[in-house]
């Protein structure tokens, strides 16, 4: 099972926490889909034989396309890949994108999973971020959803941002666990370089959340998830049972993944790959058929310590099985040692052949992670 993951480089604002590659001007939306089908068909051969389980619109803003216009990029694939009958299709979507006209097209569409992009229910907090909905906004989208039948919903929060009380969070969680949805993706606000929230942290304008706060935001997270019937699948993602992001768990879980835009990065076990971040130069680049990808090839090492990284991330755990088979008896020796401090700190335990985070070791997730890779003398 294989994914394919379409980046949309385009939003109709800036995010002043956002990092990832987009541009405001949508004027190359139409020739950055032909470019889309172009790559796609250009690189067919990248998942040759494998059967498609998802899709993935991601961005950027995806819903800036029509419902219409990414049916046109599902099609596409299924021209090329054998599409599973029940694979899962994601679109991203901004909540004031989420108007009727556009959910009743969508659900005449592929698409059967919506990821909305919520941040806050709090409007101070949506404005500090220059996010462009409101609270009802982002609430009221998520009811209109559901009442054109889309039963899948993952919702995106931000906790350990500046003026969000502890207080402020607990109110934004109940009000996701009353909307009665499927998935949640919670993560810590970042300070990555270049964007308007690290220079406004620079300048003095804003002060980082105390971590303590941060860390009572991230328990409450987990223990009201769980109040709720949601599995702590993935450190940052909680989902219902049989509904956690397949997309997703195929990056923790080793698979073959395709991306596919400007930004874009694939998997094919051997090989990371990744596109170039200019819209501009990326579409000339596919037009005239030259190298538009930078990649590089994993070394023996690098495939062993990315499994490390990824499996311990979820609550399925590193499989000592898998290690046993894929990088040998010495690998296999040298989890397990490592394992056994982690185990007399409860931090990690052992169940069924798979070494797995406790409750208290995903607080130290990265301590753990990175004691586990082998590095080279």
């Amino acid at each position: 099972m294989s994914g394919i993951y379409f980046h949309i480089p385009f939003c109709k604002q800036l995010c002043h926490y956002c990092a990832f590659h987009k541009s405001i001007s949508l004027q190359a939306k139409n020739r950055m889909l032909n470019c889309l089908k172009k790559e796609l068909a250009d690189r067919r051969k990248y998942l040759e034989g494998k059967n498609i389980d998802s899709i993935y619109f991601g961005g950027g803003t995806p819903s800036v396309y029509s419902p219409k216009e990414i049916q046109s990029l599902i099609d596409e694939v299924a021209r090329y890949f054998n599409i599973n009958k029940n694979a899962e299709v994601t679109l991203e979507a901004n909540p004031d994108d989420l108007s009727h006209d556009y959910l009743q097209a969508l659900k005449e569409s592929s698409v059967n999973r919506l990821s909305v992009g919520i941040q806050s229910f709090h409007d101070e907090d949506l404005i500090l971020m220059n996010r462009r909905h409101t609270g009802e906004q982002a609430y009221s989208a998520i009811k209109r959803a559901q009442d054109y039948g889309f039963d899948n919903i993952s919702v995106d929060q931000i906790y350990g941002v500046p003026g969000l009380t502890f207080e402020k969070w607990e109110e934004n969680l109940k009000k996701v666990f009353e909307l009665n949805i499927q998935h949640i993706s919670s993560y810590h606000l970042m300070y990555d370089p270049n964007t308007v929230f690290t220079h406004k942290l620079k300048k003095g304008i804003i002060k980082e959340v105390d971590e303590d706060v941060s860390l009572a935001q991230y328990k409450l997270l987990i223990s009201e998830a769980k109040k709720h019937g949601f599995l702590h699948y993935e450190i940052s993602n909680f989902g219902k049972k049989g509904l956690e992001s397949r997309h997703n768990s195929s990056y923790w879980q080793q698979k073959m993944y395709l991306g596919l835009g400007p930004s874009a990065h694939s998997y094919n076990i051997n090989k990371r790959e990744w596109n170039i971040s200019d819209n501009l130069k990326y579409m000339k680049a596919v037009e005239e058929g030259e190298d538009y990808s930078e990649f590089e090839e994993l070394s023996f090492n690098d495939r062993f310590n990315d499994y490390v990284l990824t499996s311990l991330r979820t609550m399925w755990g590193l499989n000592l099985d898998i290690v046993q088979s894929e990088f040998g008896a010495f690998y296999s020796k040298y989890c397990m040692e490592k394992a056994e401090k982690f185990i007399q700190s409860n931090d990690v335990r052992i169940e069924n052949g798979h070494i797995i985070l406790t409750d208290k070791g995903v607080f130290i997730s990265n301590d753990v992670m990175s004691d586990f890779f082998f590095i080279e003398e």
